[in-house]
């Protein structure tokens, strides 16, 4: 479909009180001549306060090509005059402010986020299909007629449900206590009735346009599909729970539905690689679980033919030299996704932290260290999390100078005073960093490799042994700090000598697994147990030193002990540090573990 001219004089919005580029004085301005040449051509074309839907769907794909060229105001430019009066222009506008507050948590941004979204579930209400009481009564006995609905309602009811999601993720995050909780919990229940009434309408609906018919199909999928991935990675009890009241999850079907939107035309196409790549990318590794990096090399492939200097499209291609272990060509993507645009620095902030972590798998301490003072300095996400992490580099360094040993130091005391709370509860990674702040404190100012304990919880070590030389430095940094902790005098560990022995022994396990060592890597699992009576405070341990013992046993073929191990530590275990990042990951594990025993190959990463 041929897009609409961006300096198209026709489609000027009507001047009204809602224009928010109104020109006073315009009317008076016009000469009388003027005035009477107006006043035919809207006798031809009469004014409306409404978009045709056509012209909607061309204007969004102008504002999408901008968007992912990085020209994130005009994009925004092209949907504001009409945000009051047009499904999609309200939407859009919804979305652009939407993305800054889901990178910043801005209270601020959160807020104005809030307000678009109202304004636009409002216009959704107005064209969503109406039923009379009568009508309604008969709802519930027999299904609406689905092909009466007009293209516009069913867009309607697609935009509402889209809307009703992101007001959902903004009421989650704004919410300051468990009543925000539940009303973004209520608003995720009424998004995923819409979408499957949505479903329904795609099923049953003669389409007066078929280009109305394809944006609508592309939306239906990439809101079902998601809802069906994102529900499947929950935990068993969540599931059980979201299943009661209605919820379904199948990974599977959502992944096919995916990729099925993602190859077909729709305006929301590109949205489905989006999801794609969040879910292969960072998703799967987060929780453990096998990330398909061909299928993200294949949409990568496609768009940045389109789109190539997209700063979305090159953190992933960053993203993904990261995970094959190209540190250095990672490195080079990242910093070509930072100069590519400048409008929107939280783009920047991810490429800082995704960076920092490269610096560490190749043991370049400062330079991590330095990328941890950008964060400090400019990103406002948590300031806690970022000022240990640079702590934990310099700490790292074998040649530590007095001024960076004191950096250390004043970071550790002053990071819990930038705690924050998202939903209405602290994050439990910043909870962990502080109380190893104290640690280091009552340790008379040491800790047992700091920052090699932070590779190992956000899950890098998968990452490090795709590049051998690094994965065999790191290894040796800690069968040297093993040697020491378990020979040298002890006397400054005080009460958490039981806790720093363990810990390093659990690294060192973590380390041979992920290099495929499973029978060296049990004997340092095996070891941790040994301390069992001795742990003070990182009990945190245990729990998660099954759970790698488990996945050895997956290694060696013995299936079924897995599994049982598996499920003994999701029952046997609770109130631990980091507890529910290890439910994410239990879950996974077993689906892989399942999947092997049937016969299905995948791999943990």
């Amino acid at each position: 479909m041929a897009l609409r001219q961006e300096t198209a004089p026709a489609l000027t919005p009507p001047l009204t009180l809602h224009d928010p580029y109104r020109a006073e004085g315009a009317t008076a301005a016009l000469a009388e001549d003027e005035v009477d040449e107006f006043q035919d051509a809207t006798d031809e074309h009469p004014p409306t306060n409404t978009m045709d839907l056509q012209t909607a769907f061309e204007d969004c794909e102008v504002a999408i090509r901008k968007f992912f060229n990085n020209d994130l105001v005009g994009a925004m430019n092209l949907m504001k005059p009409w945000e009051r009066t047009s499904l999609y222009h309200s939407l859009g506008t919804s979305i652009f402010e939407f993305i800054p507050a889901m990178l910043t948590f801005d209270h601020a941004q959160i807020n104005r986020t809030l307000a678009a979204l109202k304004v636009s579930i409002s216009i959704c209400n107005q064209h969503r299909k109406n039923f009379t009481f009568v009508e309604s009564i008969g709802t519930i006995i027999k299904k609406p007629n689905y092909a009466t609905y007009t293209d516009l309602e069913a867009h309607a009811e697609l935009c509402y449900a889209e809307a009703l999601l992101l007001q959902a993720a903004m009421t989650i995050m704004d919410g300051e206590d468990l009543t925000g909780l539940i009303r973004g919990t209520i608003k995720v229940k009424n998004c995923y009735n819409s979408y499957k009434e949505c479903a329904k309408i795609l099923d049953k609906k003669q389409w007066e346009s078929e280009q109305s018919r394809i944006h609508f199909q592309s939306g239906v999928r990439l809101g079902i599909a998601t809802f069906n991935v994102m529900i499947s990675l929950l935990p068993p009890k969540i599931i059980s729970l979201l299943e009661f009241v209605g919820f379904s999850g199948n990974k599977n079907l959502g992944l096919t539905e995916l990729e099925a939107g993602s190859r077909a035309p729709g305006m929301r196409s590109v949205l489905c690689d989006l999801t794609l790549l969040g879910y292969h990318l960072v998703v799967c590794h987060f929780i453990g679980a096998p990330g398909d990096l061909v299928v993200s090399e294949n949409i990568l492939k496609k768009q940045l033919k389109v789109y190539p200097e997209s700063v979305w499209f090159l953190m992933f291609k960053g993203r993904i030299e990261f995970m094959r272990g190209k540190f250095d060509t990672a490195i080079q993507t990242y910093n070509r996704a930072i100069t590519s645009q400048s409008q929107w620095r939280q783009f920047h902030h991810v490429c800082y932290w995704e960076i920092m972590w490269v610096n560490s798998l190749k043991m370049e301490w400062r330079e991590s260290a330095t990328y941890a003072s950008k964060l400090i300095e400019e990103s406002s996400w948590s300031r806690t999390i970022y000022s240990y992490s640079k702590a934990a580099m310099l700490l790292q360094l074998d040649d530590i100078g007095t001024f960076e040993k004191q950096q250390a130091n004043d970071l550790l005391r002053n990071a819990s005073y930038y705690k924050q709370r998202i939903a209405g509860k602290s994050l439990p990674m910043e909870k962990f960093v502080i109380k190893r702040c104290a640690r280091y404190h009552a340790q008379g100012d040491r800790l047992v490799l700091p920052a090699i304990e932070l590779l190992c919880l956000w899950n890098m070590f998968h990452i490090l042994v795709m590049n051998e030389r690094a994965a065999q430095s790191v290894l040796k940094l800690i069968e040297r700090a093993r040697r020491q902790v378990e020979g040298e005098s002890r006397s400054w560990m005080g009460p958490y000598e039981g806790d720093n022995r363990a810990l390093v022994r659990y690294l060192h396990g973590c380390c041979l697994a992920a290099m495929q060592l499973p029978l060296l890597a049990l004997d340092a699992f095996n070891s941790v147990f040994q301390l069992k009576s001795d742990i003070k405070e990182d009990t945190f341990l245990l729990p998660y030193t099954l759970a790698e013992i488990a996945m050895c046993h997956h290694q060696l073929g013995d299936n079924d002990q897995a599994l049982q191990i598996l499920h003994d530590v999701r029952k046997k275990y609770s109130g631990y540090s980091l507890e529910s990042r290890l439910h994410f990951r239990l879950h996974s594990r077993l689906e892989i573990v399942k999947n092997a025993g049937s016969g299905t190959s995948q791999t943990s990463v």
